[in-house]
């Protein structure tokens, strides 16, 4: 990535988008590998997280093994002399735009809303539990039949309780995912986020307190559109690599720590999370043939 490509902006291309002929030209990526250069993601132990209606975790690494569930690692790509094992969770966003809908419709409550009303339910959401695997799973087991559930409802249970649960879930699910590439050699030290995580406060506090890993912020919630920033600069010749243009261009607005307590309680919930995902599995199974899915 970030190469300049033949001699730059074709006449046709330049006259269609008002152009120099000429314009150099930058090698591109996929938006996830663009987007850990926009994560500042360009050492071994980092671990890039880029949010939207899935997660999708990129971990840098001199490690080139491989394990199932795991995408890579890699190897000299997306930059060279490090590899890259990559994990996904399909659903994550697309959930909670799931759930929220179903609470209200047109008039359901917003995304804040419902923050603050988790905000106040302890770790566990008092033992309900939520598998977020609605289409299908990536890491650490890759399964197209696997489906999501809810577990433990009682008549206790609020509208907090199950979106806390639901946020909840998708982080269980990424300390799995993480816990999977760490498994086959690979390591991570922090989490960089970027996408739509961003906005939520509680869950980006979550991500944190479930993975018992620090969560950085940058300046730009955008990691995709930062990285093509970079590799322009790059194939432009004011910097020696992306790489480079990616430690200049990123810069850090906020550091969240987990907080040790409910690292704790979350050891716990992940056990039962781990459990959840097992024991459903054959059903999902059995329902996916009964869909005819």
């Amino acid at each position: 990535m970030g190469e300049p490509i033949g001699e730059g902006l074709t006449a046709e291309a330049a006259e269609a988008m008002g152009l120099p002929v000429g314009l150099p030209v930058a090698q591109g990526g996929a938006d996830a590998f663009v987007g850990m250069l926009g994560l500042g993601v360009v050492q071994p132990g980092q671990l890039g997280l880029i949010t939207g209606s899935s997660h999708l975790h990129l971990c840098l690494s001199k490690n080139s093994a491989n394990a199932p569930g795991v995408w890579g690692a890699y190897k000299c790509a997306p930059l060279p002399d490090l590899n890259m094992a990559e994990g996904g969770q399909s659903s994550t966003g697309s959930t909670l735009r799931w759930l929220r809908g179903l609470l209200g419709g047109d008039r359901a409550p917003s995304y804040a809303e419902l923050d603050a009303e988790a905000a106040k339910i302890a770790p566990g959401a008092e033992g309900l539990m939520a598998v977020e695997t609605f289409q299908g799973s990536r890491t650490p087991i890759t399964d197209p039949l696997a489906r999501g559930a809810m577990l433990g409802l009682t008549m206790r249970h609020s509208r907090a309780h199950v979106w806390r649960a639901f946020l909840e879930a998708t982080c269980l699910g990424t300390r799995a995912a993480i816990e999977a590439m760490v498994s086959a050699g690979h390591s991570a030290k922090e989490i960089t986020v970027c996408g739509g995580a961003c906005q939520s406060d509680t869950w980006l506090q979550l991500h944190a307190d479930v993975t018992g890993l620090p969560v950085i912020i940058g300046e730009c919630p955008d990691g995709p559109l930062l990285g093509c920033a970079c590799l322009a600069a790059s194939a432009a010749g004011m910097f020696e690599s992306p790489a480079a243009a990616s430690t200049a261009f990123f810069r850090r607005a906020r550091r969240i720590e987990p907080d040790p307590e409910a690292v704790r309680a979350y050891d716990q919930v992940f056990a039962a999370y781990q459990t959840c995902v097992t024991l459903t599995r054959e059903i999902s199974h059995t329902l996916a043939g009964v869909a005819g899915s």
